[in-house]
């Protein structure tokens, strides 16, 4: 399996269909007496700028912690939980149990205090 062109940048969506986000990172852990395996992917905006460059992945990250968003994030799931790879990445989470649903509603909330949002 090429993980760069069957994993990186793929869309992930929970059990139901609906976008988490995308694969961001891939985790791989060194087995001790075997070959390294894919542990985990990862999902999140400072994961993403940290493969850009390093730096920005730790400002991004300050950013999320400066707006109270960084719970949870970046978001991890087992590579165990992934159901199925194929034009998409679909994996046994529900949206609503993410860190993702939780960055939602505080976008909303934020929005919503705009003068004409509503």
């Amino acid at each position: 399996m090429d993980l760069v062109r069957d994993l990186l940048d793929k869309k992930v969506v929970d059990r139901n269909g609906r976008e988490i986000g995308r694969v961001d990172s891939v985790v791989l852990e060194n087995g001790r007496d075997g070959p390294v395996r894919v542990s985990a992917i990862e999902i999140g905006p400072a994961v993403l700028a940290y493969r850009v460059r390093p730096a920005l992945g730790r400002w991004v990250a300050g950013i999320e912690h400066g707006f109270g968003v960084d719970e949870g994030r970046p978001l991890r799931i087992p590579i165990g939980d992934v159901l199925e790879i194929a034009d998409h990445v679909k994996v046994d989470r529900a949206f609503g149990e993410t860190a993702a649903a939780t960055v939602e509603r505080r976008l909303r909330r934020w929005v919503a205090r705009i003068p004409g949002s509503s």
